[in-house]
């Protein structure tokens, strides 16, 4: 199949505002997909990744229920990179694949865009590199703890955690085609999505 559809990614750390793009692009009719929801998709049970990671890691990352206890296993690998890179050697190949799908799927529908968001898309990643362009959205350490702090149930402490966890991975401006500084209104976020889709689109 020759791909026709332009397909974007979206990345960014915790409350820079990949959700407020999103959002607004599913406004507009763009096919729009969370990859971290669509990974707790293929690591549901009775999916290929859900075995591989019970093998990998034992019946201690089991709920009750016998899904798999996302938190837990997020704990184990947080601060071990060899178990951190198994998981992703497991999880990541499958969401290449769903990727890949959900392309052609949208492709057939005659769309224009496709937009893939998650905080870790860069064009080093094979999901990056099957990707046209990755768009990072950035904001000020201060405006993002704001707005996690009024929009989840987390304390400073974790929000600044979940920061230096991910502080390594959005700071090279080779690894991404546009860079969005969200500092301001929803507006102003809104009117530099527009002005990308304008440079990309056919």
């Amino acid at each position: 199949m020759k791909n026709k559809i332009i397909k974007i990614g979206i990345s960014g750390k915790i409350g820079s505002g990949k959700s407020a793009a999103l959002n607004y692009l599913k406004s507009i009719n763009i096919p729009c997909y969370n990859l971290d929801l669509e990974s707790r998709k293929i690591m549901k049970r009775g999916m290929p990744c859900y075995e591989k990671i019970l093998n990998t890691f034992g019946k201690e990352v089991l709920n009750k229920n016998k899904t798999l206890n996302r938190r837990k296993i997020a704990e184990i690998v947080f601060n071990d990179k060899r178990k951190r890179d198994k998981l992703n050697s497991i999880v990541h190949p499958e969401l290449l694949k769903k990727v890949k799908a959900l392309t052609v799927e949208n492709n057939h529908k005659k769309k224009e865009f496709i937009v893939f968001e998650g905080a870790l898309i860069k064009k080093t990643t094979k999901i990056g590199k099957f990707l046209d362009k990755i768009i990072l959205i950035k904001a000020f350490q201060k405006i993002i703890i704001q707005r996690v702090l009024t929009r989840d149930n987390k304390t400073k402490e974790e929000i600044k955690k979940i920061l230096f966890a991910q502080k390594g991975m959005a700071h090279n401006k080779y690894d991404f085609d546009f860079i969005v500084n969200n500092n301001h209104e929803i507006s102003h976020l809104i009117g530099k999505l527009n002005s990308i889709l304008e440079k990309i689109s056919h």
